[in-house]
């Protein structure tokens, strides 16, 4: 096998790894969201006790689970996209055009990943009002979307889009 084959096999190892991960990641925490939801609903409609944290905790999890859908998104290409202009362009020139936007995707990510890493770094030791866990912990999402936003986007770059997976049949 070719270096150049190996590299474009371990690159498609890792990212299908990461994605994997991080489709668990966003599963896991939907569930605490819901979960927290139920419990919070259940105790002040039954109970007329409502928790404080529950709501807190179900912001967080909402806000790790859209940020890193995002990354996913951009692994698999449904993000918003215009075509009009791209759908008329000789298929070459389509590709380099479709190849540039992606270069501007990876590129955005990374300056989201840099930025969101210094604002969690501002975040000092701020915490959240009801749980008290550092607010830097939710802070952490906007780096993370932003890095999985420029791994998948190079992905793409490197090695064109990842075909979108299909449901398999029974």
């Amino acid at each position: 096998m070719s270096p150049q084959g190996a590299l474009s096999r371990a690159l498609v190892t890792g990212c299908n790894g990461l994605a994997r991960a991080v489709q668990l990641a966003v599963l896991l925490l939907a569930l605490a969201m819901l979960a927290s939801l139920t419990l919070q609903v259940l105790m002040r409609y039954v109970f007329n006790q409502a928790p404080t944290w529950t709501e807190e905790l179900a912001v967080t999890c909402f806000s790790w689970c859209m940020l890193l859908s995002i990354g996913l998104g951009v692994r698999h290409a449904i993000h918003v996209r215009m075509e009009l202009l791209v759908d008329h362009l000789p298929p070459a020139l389509r590709r380099w055009v479709d190849r540039l936007v992606t270069l501007a995707i990876a590129l955005a990510g990374a300056f989201i990943a840099w930025y969101g890493v210094l604002y969690v770094l501002d975040s000092g030791g701020s915490r959240s009002a009801a749980i008290g866990y550092p607010l830097a912990w939710l802070y952490a999402s906007a780096p993370a979307c932003g890095a999985l936003m420029a791994v998948f986007a190079l992905e793409h770059v490197l090695r064109g889009p990842v075909a979108p997976s299909t449901p398999s049949s029974p």
